[in-house]
């Protein structure tokens, strides 16, 4: 189900919906008992954001690559570790690879 047949489901605009589920409805004004609504309908049926059509609208994907020279050696896999770790707490996704010591693909 997306946004919208959620919306009409719930016999509200989509707009509302949009605006609680992106976590504004506070600031929308959007009533506690009608934002507790959207989430829980939202949350039964499955519905969540969907990242690419908002990294599209953005124009942000909120990914990181890092490259690490070799991840078989302890220091890069737990420089690794802490990278993608501060990352998600910020929201972000890490790729990582591997450049197997490879200054082509580092470059």
């Amino acid at each position: 189900m997306n946004l919208k047949s959620l919306a009409q489901h719930l016999g509200i605009s989509a707009s509302t919906v949009s605006r609680v589920l992106s976590g504004r409805g506070d600031e929308f004004r959007i009533a506690k008992d009608t934002q507790k609504r959207i989430l829980d309908e939202a949350a039964a049926m499955g519905v969540r954001p969907d990242e690419l059509a908002r990294s599209l609208r953005l124009q942000s994907t909120r990914t990181l690559g890092v490259i690490i020279p070799d991840i078989s050696n302890p220091f890069f896999a737990a420089l690794a570790r802490a990278v993608e770790r501060s990352a998600r707490a910020q929201g972000y996704t890490v790729l990582l690879a591997d450049s197997q010591e490879s200054a082509e693909v580092e470059a």
